[in-house]
């Protein structure tokens, strides 16, 4: 997986510092509660904000992915072929 760009929203006003291990996350927060919009390396990244969220006592209100953020893969080395399942 490439790196995504993901916005997540929390009630309550979630603490900067409690995001300081997380690199590209920006918080705003508002009366309803916390936005945060965070560019994941990859979802084992995603999942470690989420749980971090989690611990702290934070509800979770939505979890959205932008899927523009994607980046394509690396295209093959040239002269090298994709692997293909073998024929039977």
């Amino acid at each position: 997986m490439s790196r995504a760009a993901y916005e997540i929203r929390a009630t309550g006003a979630v603490p900067s510092r409690l995001l300081e291990d997380f690199t590209g996350v920006t918080v705003s927060v508002d009366p309803v509660g916390t936005t945060i919009h965070a560019d994941l390396v990859d979802e084992a990244e995603l999942h470690g904000l989420l749980d971090a969220l989690r611990r702290a006592g934070f509800p979770l209100t939505d979890v959205r992915r932008d899927p523009s953020s994607d980046l394509p893969e690396a295209p093959a080395k040239p002269g090298h072929l994709p692997d293909r399942p073998e024929e039977v």
